[in-house]
């Protein structure tokens, strides 16, 4: 474990062309001590692994491993691993428009939508929309909200219990969630009465089938959640992405139709700008 250890780290530093004496130097310790932990006959501490990754600009997933093959737990939920960053999760929603796509953060906060995802929000909750200060959605007021996108939603019930089971098992790793989840549920309870927190065999679905009312008719999807990360960040993830998919032609129609309006509009105005450069 501890050879495995050392070369881990060994390959951190190589990757980033730094020696073992200035290693040693923004490390504060000696390059002596350097070379025997990269040679396995030294165990580092927590927080020299963690400095280690820190000066090599090592990713989370790398930071995790070196913790796990040093004996050590890996960062906690919320945690980060400098030179850790969120562009995967930010391209793959990009890549997916025109259906919906959203990030999130482990307290429920979206951080990044794409077009049709700001589209869709401003066609299921208009007036929360309109109150916005910008991405930054808290998701779990917008279930709460009786002007939330659940307001518009066939069998909000179903989807509540649904994401109430979620939120519950996530709560005993993230109690700071707790309070705003009491206040989904005690919402949800008031608005639909008994809620069903197994509506599913799997009752903490990441997963879920939603339709919508809007003034473009029912649109309907499949909303699936996704992290990002090797399998020693299952855990510790912070940020989520959900793609919503439609799951009826309507509502691919209704997408790709307004994608469509969309890329016209594009074209008109460099063709104005254009002409106005002329």
């Amino acid at each position: 474990m501890s050879a495995e250890l050392g070369l881990l780290l060994r390959m951190a530093r190589a990757a980033q062309r730094i020696s073992q004496l200035e290693l040693s130097l923004r490390l504060g310790v000696s390059q002596r001590h350097v070379s025997f932990v990269e040679l396995g006959r030294s165990r580092p501490g927590r927080d020299l692994v963690l400095a280690w990754m820190d000066e090599t600009s090592a990713s989370q997933s790398l930071c995790n491993a070196a913790l796990l093959k040093a004996g050590y737990a890996p960062l906690s939920p919320g945690a980060t691993c400098p030179g850790v960053a969120c562009e995967v999760a930010f391209h793959t929603i990009e890549l997916h428009h025109p259906n919906p796509g959203i990030v999130f953060d482990a307290d429920w906060y979206i951080v990044r939508l794409n077009a049709a995802a700001r589209w869709l929000c401003a066609l299921a909750m208009p007036d929360l929309w309109k109150r916005r200060a910008d991405d930054r959605i808290d998701m779990i007021t917008t279930l709460a909200h009786p002007d939330g996108w659940l307001a518009r939603a066939r069998r909000p019930d179903v989807i509540a219990g649904a994401l109430l089971g979620q939120l519950r098992a996530e709560q005993w790793l993230r109690p700071s969630l707790s309070a705003r989840i009491d206040h989904f549920e005690a919402a949800a309870r008031s608005r639909y009465g008994a809620i069903d927190l197994l509506p599913t065999r799997d009752p903490i679905a990441t997963s879920f089938e939603v339709s919508l009312e809007t003034d473009e008719g029912w649109l309907s999807f499949c909303a699936v959640q996704s992290r990002f990360g090797l399998a020693q960040d299952a855990g510790t993830s912070t940020l989520r992405a959900e793609l919503w998919f439609p799951s009826d032609d309507a509502t691919s129609q209704v997408l790709h139709t307004r994608r469509h309006a969309m890329r016209q509009r594009e074209l008109a105005m460099e063709d104005t700008a254009a002409s106005s450069v002329a």
